[in-house]
């Protein structure tokens, strides 16, 4: 009996810590941060377009028939891209995704660089990774629940 109970112990122990660190450490190759709440849609769409306004964004596109806004682009918090949010409100959810580009301006055959989807990789320091941290940055300013959508 002391068994099982040590065992179920220390498995809601390890899930416990698993859970806990995923919201600090998400998965590589997440693209995609799902915002979970107890809104309708009407409600997350006025949320969403006030976390825009209240931290620094402004509102490139509004689309009040499919409820979903892109913000401006803006410098990343490492300051090595342009980068730009977009959000779509659900029921229950504000799905956030992102596109950046970097700011090293590279020319190849008169071909600036366009803007790709922001996704977790690359290395502490690199490019990618102030992209994704600044996307999910800014998730975490909803304070609610988060699940990571990886590629």
């Amino acid at each position: 009996m002391k068994k099982v109970f040590f065992s179920l112990f220390l498995f809601i122990s390890v899930i416990a810590i698993g859970q806990n660190s995923s919201i600090e450490k998400p998965p590589k190759r997440t693209w995609k941060i799902l915002i979970k709440n107890n809104n309708n849609k009407d409600v997350n769409f006025k949320l969403a377009g006030q976390i825009i306004i209240d931290n620094d964004f402004s509102i490139e596109k509004k689309d009040s028939d499919y409820l979903t806004l892109e913000t401006s682009p803006k410098v990343t918090d490492g300051k090595t891209s342009t980068y730009y949010l977009k959000l779509i409100s659900k029921d229950s959810l504000i799905v956030l995704t992102g596109m950046a580009k970097s700011r090293i301006n590279v020319q190849f055959a008169n071909v600036e660089e366009e803007y790709t989807k922001i996704q977790n990789s690359g290395m502490k320091g690199s490019i990618a990774k102030d992209q994704f941290d600044s996307m999910f940055n800014f998730a975490k300013l909803f304070n609610s629940e988060i699940e990571f959508i990886t590629e």
